[in-house]
């Protein structure tokens, strides 16, 4: 139905509709609804009714002519301004349909049409506060009206008072009786506050009630991942899957979950997949190339990415991954020139600069390492590695030791439970040494990460400075 029906009829008729309260699906439920009896008028009925035509004829320049007329011969009739209003609105006259509005509603209290419509403007106008009111003061009116709590649901999330949002929502869920649309978007809603358990019930009841919605699989394939239930989630998103083969993105999931429960040959099989649906696809062979990175098989990632490399593709993306792999397999200056190349096809990209400054570092070129440094800070300034890489090395070298504090202070505020940042600090202090300021922190990277033997080295040389420290006081 044309939209402009669709309001004409949420003034004349009682038309409502249940709008996604996460805005990421598309109305779906459309319910007639008995319109409260309406102002009875005569003198100026012909320009009514010649109004309502015009309407439909979507001539509105025409109807707002005839809605004049008739409020010139009874200027008191609050249905004739919402029409009014109604036609002002499709001009985008919000101002003059504000006016008539607020006439309307004053002639009639009782009738939750012109706070309805005013919500419509002020939610338009982004006036979210003032839109709440109106919604709220229609909910007075009419307690039942369903349009009325769904979009107060909707505000509410826009306010980010997802509680208050998931209330209006059970309530709408009583009054309807459960429908897929209502609990798939309180599951969301539910996921958001981080209650999963109802969110999952939630969304278990979607797909009750509608067996075929993908969304619902894959809200649950996410809660499940999030939960670390990783075979439930692996157990959705293969529904997904089987229902749209040619989701790519649900692959990427499947693919990540399958590795995470070492499946390492299933998680191969989804992006070789992806690539079989778009063999240019540069993130696909990106992400198979990771999984035999983390297999020790540096060599095999270098094979995937020359394969994608092959077909013509040029992406900095795929540079830099091609790089890095080149890099594990110790071919330093074959990685340093796609890394060039990356930069030539994306200068802004902090990540080339990085990995080129730790080229350089372990080539023992300090001033081109630090420039390479300082350039990915600039273009990236949350990078956090480059922040910590460049600390530390200006930690091992005893130099620059004021700054190298600030570099790795910032790399903790961005990751503040990295055991390797920490573990930094604690050196730098160290350096300075402050050893009992190392050791506090040393401790800390350790319990982070129990397995790093330079973690427990740094701590063990912190350790005996500051007893020897200690016996000599």
């Amino acid at each position: 139905m044309h939209p402009r029906k669709i309001l004409i009829l949420i003034v004349s008729a009682g038309l409502i509709f249940i709008a996604s309260a996460t805005s990421l699906y598309a109305v779906r439920n459309i319910i007639l609804e008995r319109a409260r009896p309406r102002t009875p008028f005569s003198k100026s009925l012909a320009h009514y009714t010649m109004g309502i035509i015009y309407d439909n004829e979507e001539n509105t320049s025409k109807a707002i002519e005839e809605y004049k007329k008739a409020l010139l011969l009874e200027p008191d009739v609050s249905q004739l301004h919402t029409r009014l209003a109604l036609d002002y609105m499709f001009l985008s006259r919000a101002d003059d349909a504000e006016k008539e509005l607020k006439v309307a509603r004053n002639l009639d209290p009782k009738d939750p049409k012109p706070s309805l419509l005013l919500a419509l403007i002020y939610t338009a106008s982004n006036k979210i506060d003032q839109a709440k009111l109106e919604y709220e003061q229609a909910i007075k009116m009419d307690p039942d009206s369903i349009f009325a709590l769904s979009s107060l649901a909707d505000i509410f999330v826009l306010q980010q008072k997802l509680k208050e949002a998931s209330e209006i929502y059970e309530k709408l869920i009583e009054k309807e009786s459960a429908s897929a649309i209502l609990c798939f978007n309180l599951g969301v809603i539910y996921a958001k506050i981080g209650e999963y358990d109802k969110a999952i019930t939630n969304f278990e009841k979607a797909l009750e009630l509608e067996p075929d919605n993908n969304q619902g699989y894959i809200a649950l394939g996410v809660i499940y991942q999030v939960k670390n239930d990783l075979p439930k989630a692996v157990t959705n998103f293969e529904k997904a899957i089987a229902n749209d083969p040619t989701n790519s993105k649900l692959y990427y999931h499947l693919g990540s979950l399958y590795y995470s429960l070492s499946r390492k040959a299933d998680a191969i099989k989804q992006f070789e997949t992806i690539i079989g649906l778009d063999p240019s696809d540069v993130e696909a062979y990106i992400e198979l190339a990771d999984i035999y990175l983390k297999d020790n098989d540096p060599a095999g990632a270098v094979a995937i990415l020359e394969k994608c490399r092959s077909k013509g593709i040029e992406d900095s993306a795929l540079y830099v991954a091609l790089g890095y792999a080149l890099n594990a397999c110790g071919k330093d200056d074959e990685a340093l020139k796609y890394y060039y190349a990356a930069i030539t096809l994306k200068s802004d990209d902090a990540r080339p600069y990085f990995y080129i400054g730790m080229l350089y570092d372990k080539a023992g070129k300090r001033e081109l390492a630090v420039n390479n440094f300082r350039e990915a800070i600039k273009l990236d300034a949350n990078l956090a590695e480059a922040y910590n890489y460049m600390g530390y090395m200006f930690a091992e070298d005893g130099t620059d030791l004021d700054e190298a504090m600030a570099l790795v202070t910032k790399a903790i505020s961005l990751d503040p439970d990295n055991g390797a940042y920490i573990d930094s600090l604690g050196w730098i202090y160290f350096r300075k040494g402050m050893f009992t300021e190392a050791v506090v922190n040393l401790e800390r990277a350790a319990e982070l990460e129990p397995d790093e033997p330079v973690i427990a080295e740094h701590l063990k040389k912190a350790r005996e400075k500051m007893l020897k420290g200690l016996s000599q006081e």
